[in-house]
């Protein structure tokens, strides 16, 4: 799996979710963007926020246009982890509606006292557009507290630090907990996402804000639902009243 391991691992929650788009400067895999993750809990991750582009300087001299590109996005959120990931994508490569399979090529550089040999352990198999696609999960270190960075540096420190860092995918430290969340609450949760068989989350419920009229205001049995054509402005001032003659020009 694509796991890149730096230095011997000694045994996830964190405060700030923070994740990465690298793209090549030479012959190295250079972050070009981050993104955080500003809401996220073990189902699922909600608004996302372009924090950093080219932090380390180094795109600048080798391709200005897609920098010139991705700079526009900094500072604006996203509904969605995926929207976001898809949109700095897209723009990145400057093909409007470009898609890729962002829980593996979005990266999260992670520190912390973590038993490497735990990531990835849990694979699903998910449809993405249309094709299978292999997901994998780290549930036994859901609730284990790490750190992920904001500014990761290029290479792993030389020598290791005491402490397990590198990239993994977003995928491979699945389930997320924000650190707040107790530890046997975060393994509660993921211990029932295991006995249902799966830990990537169900397809979101539209919620009453984002259903149509229809769907809002149900009809009772037997009702029949008014139209409603959309008005002009001047229109709008001249409603038709019972009794009012109407004259149809003859064509």
């Amino acid at each position: 799996w694509s796991h890149k391991e730096c230095g011997r691992p000694t045994q996830m929650r964190t405060s700030h979710l923070y994740v990465a788009y690298r793209d090549r400067v030479g012959d190295k895999l250079v972050p070009l963007v981050v993104l955080e993750v500003l809401n996220f809990d073990p189902h699922r991750f909600g608004v996302t926020r372009v924090v950093h582009v080219d932090p380390h300087g180094l795109h600048s001299a080798w391709e200005r246009d897609k920098l010139a590109r991705v700079q526009k996005l900094l500072g604006k959120d996203f509904s969605s982890f995926g929207h976001a990931c898809q949109h700095v994508y897209a723009t990145a490569r400057g093909e409007k509606g470009a898609h890729i399979s962002y829980m593996q090529a979005f990266e999260v550089y992670v520190r912390g006292y973590i038993d490497a040999s735990l990531l990835g352990t849990w694979q699903e198999d998910k449809p993405v557009r249309g094709e299978w696609e292999v997901q994998r999960f780290s549930p036994g270190l859901a609730a284990v507290a790490v750190e992920t960075l904001a500014v990761p540096p290029i290479v792993c420190p030389d020598p290791p630090t005491e402490q397990w860092e590198g990239w993994i995918t977003v995928s491979e430290g699945r389930p997320y907990a924000h650190i707040s969340t107790p530890p046997r609450q975060v393994e509660a949760v993921v211990e029932g996402m295991m006995r249902r068989g799966h830990l990537s989350a169900p397809p979101r419920p539209r919620d009453q804000s984002n259903k149509t009229h229809a769907e809002a205001h149900p009809l009772e049995e037997g009702e029949a639902r008014r139209s409603r054509a959309r008005k002009g402005g001047a229109q709008r001032q001249k409603e038709t009243r019972p009794g009012r003659l109407v004259f149809l020009k003859d064509h």
